[in-house]
């Protein structure tokens, strides 16, 4: 059995149970994280943790949730978890916040617990694989109904109809567009398309939750100084015309897209410069190149409490 954080304390998961009646279950406020270790040549190392929770403090805000833990505590806390589930290889951490009101009614109600699970997780295969990929019938949720760019647990029923619609029509990937019918993105996962020289992504205007792999490629692209990095809209068409096409996330890591709808995407294989990104990537967040401060938080098993 594994241990969580659960309140205020490490526990079997077994105990962190939490009422039918919790404000969270009935209307989705609540907000989460999903965050990486990986196994490296010293143990363990989480990878840009402080980012992570620093997004997750400033979307607790827009719930007007106020947890006393800040990011550097909440790594703090995370890295014990780890080590009390001897979790020193491949591991994904799922943190959530949650209202925890037993109170009926949808508005925002004071009082919240925090929650931080770990689950094994095996790193997608390098080259990653190629996807299909379809447009969604469902559109993405526009930022003037509420915070797209938040992991707010109630928003997301918004990517599992996308995927659940995509993948019932045959194909593994989706592709969510804007109400006003732009490229967003697709299921938890940003999106990348290379027009010869050209890495271009949608902006954070389209909808997208702006994540923190896309924004650790970003800075990739940027060093390259054969390539051109691009924040601009995308029409739909326009992604039948790259030379390549990746979704990428924390979960997803780097997948290639091989044929959207009935268009095949460049030679339907993956392309250099998302095989380089995938094999860069896999260095940085492994600990087999170097990677700026901050990024990777070494998990001990010295000093582990049981």
């Amino acid at each position: 059995m594994a241990t969580v954080y659960f309140g205020d304390q490490f526990v079997d998961d077994t105990q962190a149970m939490v009422p039918v009646t919790t404000h969270a279950l009935h209307y989705g406020i609540a907000i989460f994280e999903g965050i990486r270790a990986y196994r490296t040549s010293d143990g363990s190392a989480i990878f840009r943790p402080l980012d992570h929770y620093r997004r997750f403090l400033k979307n607790a805000a827009l719930l007007q949730m106020r947890p006393r833990e800040t990011a550097e505590e909440l790594t703090g806390i995370t890295i014990e978890l780890l080590q009390r589930n001897k979790n020193y290889g491949d591991t994904y951490i799922r943190p959530l916040l949650y209202s925890s009101s037993t109170a009926v009614g949808a508005h925002l109600q004071p009082g919240e617990k925090l929650a931080i699970m770990t689950y094994p997780w095996t790193p997608t295969s390098l080259p990653p694989a190629v996807s299909t990929a379809t447009y969604s019938k469902w559109r993405r949720f526009p930022r003037a109904s509420c915070p797209a760019g938040a992991k707010i647990t109630g928003l997301y029923v918004n990517s599992a109809l996308a995927i659940d619609e995509s993948r019932r029509r045959g194909f593994d990937q989706t592709i969510m567009l804007t109400t006003s019918g732009e490229v967003s993105e697709g299921y938890g996962a940003n999106i990348f398309a290379i027009f010869g020289e050209r890495v271009v992504t949608p902006p954070e205007s389209a909808d997208i939750l702006a994540g923190i792999t896309r924004d650790t490629l970003i800075r990739h692209f940027q060093s390259h100084h054969d390539l051109t990095v691009s924040i601009e809209s995308i029409s739909p068409d326009q992604l039948f015309e790259a030379d390549e096409l990746f979704l990428c996330g924390t979960g997803l890591e780097i997948r290639p897209i091989g044929r959207l709808e009935d268009r095949t995407i460049g030679t339907g294989a993956i392309g250099p410069v998302t095989t380089e990104a995938a094999r860069w990537y896999r260095a940085i967040v492994t600990g087999t190149m170097p990677a700026p401060d901050g990024w990777r938080v070494a998990v001990s098993a010295v000093g582990a409490k049981a």
